[in-house]
């Protein structure tokens, strides 16, 4: 089953997906679920000795980095879904879980998911910066560290950084006859699972529209012309940030037609010491980044075609540690969106006021003690639903069987704070 099809040579023009994934454990309380301390109890955040949470529309935000901007922004185009347990405090089966739906392997990554379905012919179907990124041999990925990746991959003959001959078309021609013999020697292996083949078999088709990284070649930029990364200093703290690099590939890959959906990421989120400053200053330059994302989107043409889901591993602790840190937590919260969303300007799921998650009505999205407590299989099972990904991926086996299907995405439900 093929959602919006692309044909060999033909550039895809569907819907667009792209996950990004805030390394380490986001604190969600300093973002779209705002904690005040609560008397008698351990201090949840410093800034609600002076402040109250922001409100735009029906999203309420804290109010530090650059929170108050981005919401005034992108809220009403937004859906926050807070109070998602992970159901763990260990980074690896956070991430796998928030990315898959699933805390065991085998299931693939949406957006995995996603270039299965949309656009499984493409070259680039399924492009990955960073994040979690788990294929359940569905596709295959392609990995870029920077955009120098792109151009040796686009024109393979060329110095990435002079762009003068390196190699010559018999040496381009001569390398493309052994990996192809070597996918035919793979295939030929009677051992490979049905799943296995099919992937192969769309990756040999891949290559035979490779012509169309023409189309990419003409959009890399100049090495001037580059985002460069950026150093982030806090808290005593030196982090690195690519991540408008990550967004400018991502978006030249849509704007070529040769892939439906990318993973990004921007790590130092795991704040055990000096958490305050590193968090206001992460989450300041993730909101400058979103900015940027969604201007490049506009100036492509492609802002009305994209889906952005935000998350991270899990949360962090409802108190401070003794280095001024905040450690691992379950409960995190989600991110969507879409340009023009029906469902923009809504928060689901809860926490109560010491960030535990709270049960919800599986019909109504209101508060209820018989409820259930959403986890991310839940939200996946709502995205996979709304982008009509269901259906192939039950096909695939690969449906989450265990969770609930609950309607996030009605724009006319919404959990009462």
């Amino acid at each position: 089953m093929r959602l919006w099809g692309s044909e060999i040579d033909t550039a895809y023009a569907g819907k667009l997906l792209v996950t990004l994934q805030l390394d380490g454990g986001a604190d969600v309380t300093q973002f779209c679920d705002p904690k005040v301390n609560t008397p008698g109890e351990r201090k949840i955040n410093q800034w609600a000795d002076s402040a109250e949470p922001g409100r735009v529309g029906n999203i309420s935000y804290a109010p530090i980095a650059n929170n108050a901007q981005l919401f005034e922004r992108f809220g009403a185009d937004t859906l926050v879904i807070n109070g998602v347990d992970a159901q763990t405090n260990s980074h690896e089966t956070g991430r796998l879980f928030n990315w898959t739906g699933s805390n065991a392997e085998g299931q693939p990554s949406l957006s995995a998911l996603f270039a299965a379905a949309q656009s499984p012919d493409q070259p680039l179907a399924y492009s990955v910066y960073g994040g979690t990124s788990r294929t359940a041999g569905l596709t295959s990925l392609n990995r870029f560290d920077n955009l120098s990746d792109m151009t040796v991959l686009a024109q393979p003959g060329l110095d990435p950084n002079t762009l003068k001959p390196l190699r010559t078309p018999s040496d381009v021609a001569r390398s493309h006859a052994i990996v192809q013999a070597d996918i035919d020697r793979l295939l030929a292996q009677p051992q490979l699972s049905v799943r296995q083949r099919l992937s192969m078999l769309r990756y040999k088709e891949s290559r035979a529209s490779r012509d169309g990284l023409q189309r990419l070649a003409a959009l890399i930029p100049a090495q001037d012309e580059i985002m460069p990364g950026v150093d982030i200093a806090a808290g005593g703290y030196q982090f690195w940030s690519n991540l408008k690099q990550q967004m400018q590939g991502a978006l030249m890959v849509f704007q070529s037609g040769l892939g439906s959906a990318a993973d990004l990421s921007l790590g130092g989120f795991d704040s055990h010491n000096e958490h305050d400053p590193v968090s206001d200053a992460l989450l300041s330059h993730f909101a400058d980044a979103l900015n940027f994302f969604w201007d490049e989107a506009e100036n492509a043409g492609l802002a009305d075609r994209i889906i952005l889901v935000v998350g991270s591993d899990f949360g962090r602790t409802n108190h401070y540690n003794d280095g001024n840190g905040k450690d691992h937590w379950p409960i995190g919260s989600y991110m969507v969106m879409e340009r023009g969303a029906t469902w923009g300007d809504r928060v689901v799921g809860l926490s109560d006021e010491l960030h535990f998650a709270q049960p919800i009505n599986p019909i109504t999205l209101e508060a209820d003690r018989a409820g259930v407590i959403l986890t991310p299989a839940h939200v996946h099972q709502a995205i996979r639903d709304y982008l009509g990904l269901t259906g192939f991926a039950e096909d695939q086996s690969l449906g989450l069987d265990t969770v609930e299907s609950l309607p996030l995405f009605d724009p006319f439900l919404s959990s009462s704070s």
